[in-house]
């Protein structure tokens, strides 16, 4: 069976020391920390031991992490002899990036879905590594992994992860389809539903701010009024009122075999 590896890596440089951005080929690699699945188990690599590594991606069904379409894939990249950009790979940033609108640290997301904190940062591995405190990054390295993997699983579970928004003022859910079962026809169920009109059966996923992690998802019944391509507009019996839905939060969708009607009243009121 593939194997699915999550991985994240320290360099040897910082951006000022190499030119800006750009120049991520640049940056070196210090240490490579990753997680099998396949072998339930954590390792650390040295520059020196970088074909290890290259060994346990070489078949891997997925590679995991956090930036890594931006950051370690391009960096680690030079250093071995196979194509990493050619590998499946899932960026949880990126995925998170696409339900918020803008990035949000790994820390903030661990702290809000996980309860747990980093233990450092690059900024500090760097100082580690000029001076020579290899073991210590590693450690620091492995950590990343163990929080990035954690948080997938959260994710893959309960299909959501939560951030701390500042213009939210608490808790914001982000929805995320990382479950290998992850529905894809949603809204090819939802306009049958709409088109029959019967309920539908929506799990979702509020965006609400809110500090008790439970009150973010929740099973629906909607009667659909309206629907595009973003939202539906429907009766909500949970809320026992007229409520907007955004499809991209939807996590499951089925249709009941209850019938109902849009009253005269409200559809006018949609007209």
């Amino acid at each position: 069976m593939s194997d699915t590896i999550v991985f994240d890596i320290e360099t040897k440089k910082s951006f000022d020391e190499v030119g800006g951005r750009d120049n991520l080929h640049l940056l070196g690699v210090s240490v490579v920390a990753a997680y099998s699945y396949n072998q339930k188990k954590f390792f650390a690599f040295e520059e020196s031991n970088l074909n290890q590594f290259e060994r346990l991606i070489k078949d891997a069904g997925l590679l995991i992490g956090f930036n890594i379409n931006g950051f370690d894939i391009p960096v680690l990249n030079p250093h071995i002899s196979l194509d990493a950009f050619s590998l499946p790979a899932l960026d949880l940033m990126d995925d998170i990036k696409k339900g918020v609108g803008f990035r949000v640290s790994l820390d903030n997301i661990a702290k809000n879905t996980l309860g747990i904190s980093k233990s450092a940062d690059g900024l500090q591995a760097l100082r580690w590594y000029k001076e020579g405190k290899i073991d210590e990054i590693k450690k620091y390295c492995v950590q990343d992994v163990k929080v990035t993997k954690e948080i997938y699983e959260f994710g893959k579970k309960n299909g959501h992860i939560l951030f701390l928004s500042r213009e939210a003022r608490g808790k914001v859910a982000v929805p995320v389809s990382w479950g290998l079962n992850a529905q894809k026809d949603i809204p090819q169920i939802l306009r049958e539903a709409f088109e029959k009109r019967k309920t539908a059966e929506i799990d979702y996923i509020t965006g609400n701010a809110s500090n008790d992690s439970s009150d973010h998802r929740n099973m629906r019944l909607v009667d659909i009024y309206r629907l595009n391509n973003d939202f539906l507009e429907g009766y909500c019996h949970l809320r026992q009122a007229k409520r907007i839905f955004k499809i991209n939060r939807i996590l499951r969708a089925k249709i009941t075999d209850k019938v109902y009607q849009i009253r005269e009243d409200v559809q006018n009121s949609l007209l």
